[in-house]
């Protein structure tokens, strides 16, 4: 069977900040109880319809393999000209798995928040079935301070007409000392190609989607762009037009 799993931290790829911690998989808030970390291993009956992404297709350093991170020379027009942006490493065809969205999973408790980040995206809302009648709630992943590649990953507005990549829920193998076989499938959220034919339909709830949906595939050295999500745009009182995007 292929190798499972990655230490959470990693050697950075080029061009990766300095201060920002480069991280393989997610790190976890203390906020964070184990029943809200075993939850994420028991996905529900509509959660095994998701992506199911190998460990060894997330194991460092494959991500290299599909994507990379480059400074922004051009065009003149660019919203983040001189900051990084996320492009494809090779071809990659609609639907292609990227990359996983990981950072520091936090509670949506103000006081476990970064009201201030402009890289935390919504991960999961766990309900009382999740954690076996206690209370429920949400979670989420920051990557301000730690993260890997999709943390540059730019919106699409003010660059294309449409976004080319979209955040989708998945499912991913990982280590587990309980489980016969050794491993279980944990949920997670990662970066994927637009898929074909989907114009207007969005993959997550309560979480950035696709812009218009749709597209043919990336071409290698292409510039990966998500679509920020009306929430992300609005929370800030600021027009997509007039901001930089993330990604530096």
């Amino acid at each position: 069977m292929a190798a499972i799993g990655t230490p959470a931290a990693g050697s950075p790829p080029e061009n990766w900040p300095e201060e920002v911690q480069y991280l393989t998989d997610l790190v976890y808030s203390p906020a964070v109880t184990p029943d809200m970390r075993n939850a994420l291993g028991r996905p529900s009956t509509t959660a095994e319809s998701l992506d199911k992404i190998t460990g060894a297709l997330v194991a460092a350093p494959n991500n290299g393999d599909r994507v990379c991170i480059r400074t922004i020379a051009s065009p003149a027009h660019h919203p983040a000209l001189g900051q990084r942006g996320l492009f494809a490493a090779a071809d990659m065809a609609p639907s292609a798995f990227l990359c996983l969205y990981v950072g520091r999973v936090h509670t949506d408790a103000r006081e476990d928040t970064d009201v201030r980040s402009h890289y935390d995206l919504s991960f999961c809302q766990l309900d009382k079935e999740d954690l076996g009648g206690g209370g429920g709630g949400g979670l989420s992943i920051d990557a301000t301070h730690c993260g890997n590649e999709s943390r540059m990953a730019n919106d699409f507005h003010g660059i294309a007409d449409k976004a080319n990549a979209e955040f989708r829920d998945c499912l991913v193998q990982v280590r587990s000392d309980r489980r016969r076989e050794g491993w279980k499938w944990e949920r997670r959220v990662g970066i994927f190609v637009c898929p074909a034919g989907l114009a207007g339909v969005g993959r997550r709830k309560g979480g950035a989607q696709s812009a218009d949906g749709g597209g043919a595939g990336l071409k290698a050295g292409e510039e990966i762009l998500v679509n920020y999500g009306r929430e992300y745009w609005d929370s800030r009182n600021l027009t997509v037009h007039k901001t930089k995007a993330r990604g530096s």
